[in-house]
């Protein structure tokens, strides 16, 4: 029988990447797909893919715990995959757990989280100490739901589930597009560390290899998703001057710069998300943000390839840009 798919955000970054891989998929799955604008995603699904297996459902996943308690029951979910973000992100993964947690169809989580290692150990350890920024932070409660106590059906072996774990997306870069093309400037303090980077086109990957897993092989795990090589600011300012036939200057991570982005991100956000993304700039300027030799390899025998190259990315979208 094939499986019943519920697709969070679907219209984001990585579900638009995610929907027609699945709808490729052998197995055909059908697809539930909740949102807030169902006359935009259905515009915006593939022409060419059986839309008589997907299934746009107009509602609210933040506001309405019962609209996904009837999206999970109605169409017979038997997995989900929550891809969630923004201010109220802890209630609306917490109600979907409950939503879940109720539900005797559902049987496999796969939950888009971040890289590093988020466990109990590592907050005793103190990893805490220093992480000030909500969006991250969530994280952390997330996955010790998740791993110490999700569902009843966890002990009985009814249930699984796999955490993803992603770097820095490509794609954030992209919101810089016009500073670096008219100020000549990178204007994202990726700090003096280093940071790894993942492709969206990878996290949609990894969780169709996840989701058809169905929690025999990967259960139970996370893996963390990106670029053994990391990417300071110098680096990144200079991959993208190649790239632009032009200089493009990195902004660094002193105070001065910092509050300076984090008064431009406002503007494009609001305040409170300015100040979060400015605490995560934060970290990257206080520690390495990466992936170790063996998570890699687990990365890439889930994906059963290399990760994307952020040099190509960077390479590609440049000559894009140029034209």
């Amino acid at each position: 029988m094939a499986p019943t798919y519920l697709i969070t955000a679907a219209n984001g970054h990585i579900g638009t990447r995610l929907v027609p891989l699945l709808l490729s998929h052998p197995s055909q799955p059908t697809l539930v797909l909740p949102t807030s604008n169902a006359a935009r995603l259905t515009s915006s699904l593939p022409a060419d893919v059986d839309k008589s297996r997907v299934h746009v459902l107009e509602g609210s996943i933040n506001n309405d715990p019962a609209f996904v308690d009837a999206a999970l029951k109605n169409h017979n979910v038997t997995a989900v995959f929550l891809c969630l973000t923004g201010s109220d992100e802890l209630f609306t993964t917490f109600n979907f757990l409950d939503s879940m947690r109720k539900s005797s169809t559902v049987k496999h989580l796969v939950y888009l989280s971040a890289a590093s290692d988020l466990s109990l150990e590592a907050q005793q350890s103190g990893i805490l100490k220093d992480i000030y920024c909500a969006h991250v932070a969530v994280k952390f409660i997330v996955e010790a739901k998740i791993m110490r106590g999700l569902l009843p059906r966890d002990q009985e072996g009814g249930f699984s589930w796999t955490i993803l774990g992603p770097t820095l997306f490509f794609g954030n870069d992209l919101m810089v597009q016009r500073e670096m093309l008219e100020e000549g400037v990178f204007d994202a303090p990726l700090g003096s560390k280093g940071v790894s980077r993942v492709s969206e086109d990878d996290v949609a990957l990894a969780t169709v290899k996840a989701l058809e897993d169905d929690g025999k092989q990967w259960g139970g795990k996370k893996i963390m998703i990106g670029s053994l090589q990391t990417y300071a600011n110098q680096k990144t300012a200079q991959l993208w001057s190649q790239a632009l036939g032009k200089e493009i200057k990195p902004i660094l991570s002193d105070k001065a710069s910092l509050d300076g982005f984090e008064q431009r991100f406002a503007k494009k956000a609001s305040p409170a998300w300015g100040r979060d993304v400015r605490l995560m700039y934060e970290l990257f300027e206080a520690m390495p943000f990466g992936i170790t030799e063996e998570q890699y390899n687990e990365q890439v025998a889930l994906l059963g390839k290399e990760a994307d190259s952020y040099e190509k990315f960077v390479e590609d979208t440049g000559k894009q840009w140029k034209q």
